[in-house]
């Protein structure tokens, strides 16, 4: 009875420490086996996601959505994107001009899909940055680069600037007009050139005020620089000059007298005293070539938004329409018809814009 008796306990004793050997080595199965799923699930999200990232120059965003700008433009369809194509998406913002081809690089090297520069100031960073990554979608706004991974989106600024040269000359009382332009180049001479000849469209013997700030940032040049041109006669000042046309706005507000907005309805900065505002649909331009690449259809080279692509306008005027001349606005939209199917050619240089004679 005490042999079986022991021979019972032997056998349990042994079954106990045969469990207890075992159970490390199911732990450890179990933990090796889980970094396995893990890489698995990794693989797996970079194929399934659709990245976009947007660089600016040295404008950058603006501070508030009441003062947004050109860059802000750019982010509203990048935004877009993200809602609409579930697109991942990061911002990156220049601070000085040479982080613009660091900051290609940076992005096209983290793997985004399609890489946004917004300005023209990118063109000479985005051409060598771009065909070090033939794979890599890239945009740049108002300028082009000749490579075949890179759309170039353009805009007829003189097109649309011709429309509020119109309606400055229009509304001026002293037959002085002003315009204030950021840094000076052939891009920004499209906006001079535009308003200088749509004012002499409505009336030839218009006198137009040009300066210069040298920046896109300065407000305070922008707003000096306007105040000279309004205490030489000018009434009406449109600025083409980034964050300096907030200065072009303060000093209207303060003078009671007009300013003209850029790129974004400005209208409601200053509701009275910014008579319109020259529109420049950037948010289509860049959401319609950031669509194409998620949908594998990708055009390289140029693409102009012109008046007949609605991609250049002026603002509905909300604030100041009922202050305008009979009749003005209907002869501004019959010059919009007529450049539209080619009657009128805006110039695109000031020279140019001086001898421009409205064809009969």
């Amino acid at each position: 009875m005490n042999k079986k008796l022991y021979l019972v306990l032997s056998l349990v004793l042994v079954a106990t420490l045969a469990l207890t050997a075992c159970a490390p080595k199911e732990e450890a199965a179990t933990e090796e086996a889980a970094p396995a799923e893990e890489t698995t699930s990794e693989e797996a999200a970079p194929a399934d996601t659709f990245k976009v990232a947007m660089l600016t120059d040295l404008g950058g965003l603006a501070a508030s959505e009441e003062v947004k700008g050109f860059s802000d433009l750019g982010w509203e369809a990048v935004q877009r994107a993200q809602t609409e194509l579930g697109a991942e998406v990061t911002l990156l913002e220049a601070k000085e001009l040479a982080d613009l081809e660091p900051n290609l690089t940076k992005m096209a090297s983290e793997g985004y899909d399609v890489v946004v520069g917004v300005g023209y100031l990118f063109t000479d960073a985005m051409t060598a940055v771009a065909p070090q990554f033939p794979d890599t979608k890239f945009i740049i706004v108002d300028s082009v680069v000749d490579q075949p991974n890179v759309a170039s989106l353009t805009f007829a600024e003189e097109q649309g600037s011709f429309l509020v040269g119109a309606i400055a000359a229009g509304t001026s009382t002293t037959g002085t007009i002003g315009f204030v332009g950021g840094m000076e180049s052939a891009l920004i001479e499209k906006f001079e050139a535009g308003y200088i000849a749509g004012a002499r469209a409505i009336n030839p013997d218009i006198k137009v005020l040009s300066g210069y700030t040298g920046s896109f940032t300065d407000v305070a040049a922008g707003k000096e620089l306007t105040l000279t041109q309004y205490g030489q006669g000018a009434d009406v000042v449109y600025a083409a000059a980034g964050s300096c046309g907030l200065g072009t706005i303060e000093a209207a507000q303060e003078e009671g007298l007009y300013a003209i907005g850029v790129d974004t309805n400005q209208d409601g900065i200053a509701p009275g005293s910014v008579l319109t505002s020259m529109l420049k649909h950037v948010e289509i331009a860049v959401f319609d070539a950031i669509k194409s690449a998620y949908e594998g259809n990708f055009k390289a080279g140029v693409s102009v938004y012109d008046l007949a692509a609605g991609g250049v306008g002026y603002s509905p005027m909300e604030y100041t329409k009922d202050k305008l001349p009979a009749g003005l606005l209907e002869k501004v939209d019959g010059f919009a018809e007529r450049i539209i199917n080619g009657e009128i050619v805006v110039p695109t240089t000031v020279e140019e814009a001086n001898a421009f004679v409205l064809p009969e």
